[in-house]
Order: C-alpha cells, then sequence, then structure tokens
C-alpha cells in the first residue's frame, strides 16, 4: 500500500464523504492570527488529518460572536475561502481595503495573499471556512 493508503486507514475519517452535523469537531480558537476573542469552530476535519495529497485540508463552520475577529494573515501555498451564510462582517484584503460582507457573500485568500474578519455586530457572524491546497505550488522533493 502506498504511504497515502496507509494514512487514510490510520485516519478513517478522511474516508467519509458526509459529515453529520452531530458528528462534526467542536474547537473553538483563540485570538486566531492576532485577532480578538474566539473563533467557534465545528470541522469535518481540520488541517493536522489531511494528508499531503488531499487538497481540501479543512473545513468547517465558523462563529464570530460581537467583538471577535480573525486577525489579517497570509497564506503561502493554500487557498482560504469563506462563504458568510448569516450576520456581517468585515472582510480585510492583504491591502487593507475593508469590505461588508453579509449571508451568500463568498471571499477568497489565494495564495501570497492576506485576509482578515471581524464582526460588529450584535448578530453572530456565521460562515463556512474551507481551506485548500494549491497543487501547483507544490515543489518536488
Amino acid at each position: 500500500m502506498t504511504g497515502v493508503a496507509n494514512a487514510k486507514e490510520k485516519n478513517p475519517i478522511l474516508l467519509k464523504q458526509v459529515y453529520k452535523k452531530e458528528e462534526l469537531i467542536t474547537l473553538d480558537k483563540q485570538k486566531v492570527a492576532g485577532g480578538n476573542g474566539t473563533l467557534h469552530g465545528k470541522f469535518a476535519f481540520t488541517r493536522d488529518m489531511a494528508t499531503e495529497d488531499e487538497a481540501i485540508k479543512e473545513i468547517g463552520w465558523m462563529t464570530l460572536n460581537k467583538g471577535e475577529s480573525i486577525g489579517v494573515h497570509p497564506h503561502k501555498n493554500n487557498e482560504d475561502t469563506y462563504i458568510i451564510v448569516s450576520g456581517e462582517g468585515v472582510f480585510t484584503d492583504g491591502s487593507g481595503k475593508e469590505t461588508i460582507v453579509k449571508a451568500g457573500d463568498v471571499t477568497i485568500a489565494r495564495p501570497n495573499q492576506s485576509h482578515g474578519l471581524r464582526n460588529e455586530k450584535d448578530e453572530p457572524l456565521v460562515f463556512l471556512d474551507i481551506i485548500a491546497q494549491n497543487h501547483a505550488l507544490k515543489t518536488e522533493k
């Protein structure tokens, strides 16, 4: 068997195609990328579970409550997408430009771009976060 097959055998969660809400992994992260407060997460899987060959490295439902934020941070060889589900937030791109985002909006930080997100409203900001490896940037070993 290949190394990838062995890794998946050790972590059967990566073989799943459906991740039921009640099975999601709760993981709250403090002061993400220098932001404020807590990023409340419910993940299908996280980066440390994914193998090198898998494009999707992390996917989860995220919530930022009023005053909480993800600080502006760079992405080197991956892409990070936020799909806004409910609430309203302020998205900051790598140049510092701020844009109001609401339900239905999609943001993306591509390789060598930065981004951040904060909630200034009373209503929780709920979004899907999908981090994917950009294999075009993968270097040969």
